[in-house]
């Protein structure tokens, strides 16, 4: 008998592990979107985030120091925490959302039939949506935890650009025009530093995805070659539309990991883009 109680229900039949499986993954579902403000340790919340954020920096700015100030510091201890937490819930969710999936398919290998494979569309689309949702949000979330700091910055635009954020802003602008000569404020060291390492994590995660899905790809492609099935069938057309599929993602995979490879080796002038309006 296995000492972990969960372990008994997942010998259920199919149907049942589907229904557990689909429920843990509605709960962590409800569990991203609640839990990381919920774990809050302090006065900074997503309410107001971006005006303490807003705030901090202008001090931060005017400080002439590398360190963050005490406002500043921590909105970006929160705003780490708060994606610690929703890359620890998401990989949670990708996981459950793999289990039911390996499900499905062993139910499908051992129920052939036409009927079957229809009643189970629903729950296919519903891996595959929850899926990518989940990718997603593992792989911005763990940017985000990586860099806080220069994931904060498209918030210097939610409350307007006027006043003392403005002038922050223009300022950056002007000294990002011949950085790193020149003279310029030790904080846009710190942002130029954190927004290439903002970059650079997306961009390892995005190849290591490129690489997954290549792999994929061609194993998804030799399985259609080798296929018995003739041509014309309902199957083979989902076996060509998979691989169809997987390969115009594996492309637009690897277009964000070069985007983003060069962001983070021409950090400064990409932290100039973004200041003018791009990202």
């Amino acid at each position: 008998m296995d000492t972990l109680g969960f372990l008994p229900r997942l010998t259920a039949t199919p149907r049942r592990q589907i229904g557990l499986l689909t429920a843990a993954t509605g709960a962590l579902l409800v569990a991203f979107f609640v839990a990381p403000n919920a774990l809050a340790r302090s006065s900074v919340n997503t309410g107001n985030v971006g005006t303490t954020f807003r705030h901090g920096l202008v001090t931060y700015w005017d400080s002439g120091s590398q360190d963050f100030p005490g406002r500043l510091d921590a909105t970006v201890s929160f705003w780490f925490r708060f994606h610690v937490v929703k890359a620890g819930v998401s990989a949670l969710l990708l996981a459950s959302v793999v289990a039911l999936g390996i499900v499905l398919w062993r139910l499908r290998r051992e129920r052939t039939g036409e009927r079957t494979h229809r009643s189970l569309i629903l729950s296919w689309m519903f891996v595959a949506v929850t899926g990518t949702f989940a990718l997603v949000a593992l792989m911005a979330n763990v940017q985000g935890a990586a860099a806080p700091f220069a994931s904060l910055l498209p918030m210097l635009s939610g409350g307007g650009t006027d006043g003392d954020v403005g002038t922050t802003v223009a300022q950056a602008r002007q000294q990002l025009a011949d950085y790193p000569d020149g003279r310029h404020s030790p904080a846009l060291t710190v942002m130029v530093d954190d927004f290439a390492l903002y970059h650079a994590v997306l961009a390892a995660m995005a190849a290591a995805v490129a690489l997954a899905l290549t792999v994929a790809t061609v194993i998804l492609w030799r399985r259609r070659k080798a296929s018995p099935m003739p041509a014309g069938t309902r199957a083979r057309r989902l076996m060509t539309w998979s691989v169809a599929a997987s390969t115009a993602l594996t492309a637009v995979v690897l277009v964000v990991a070069v985007a983003n490879a060069t962001s983070a080796a021409h950090s400064p002038q990409a932290l100039a883009a973004f200041f003018d309006g791009g990202w």
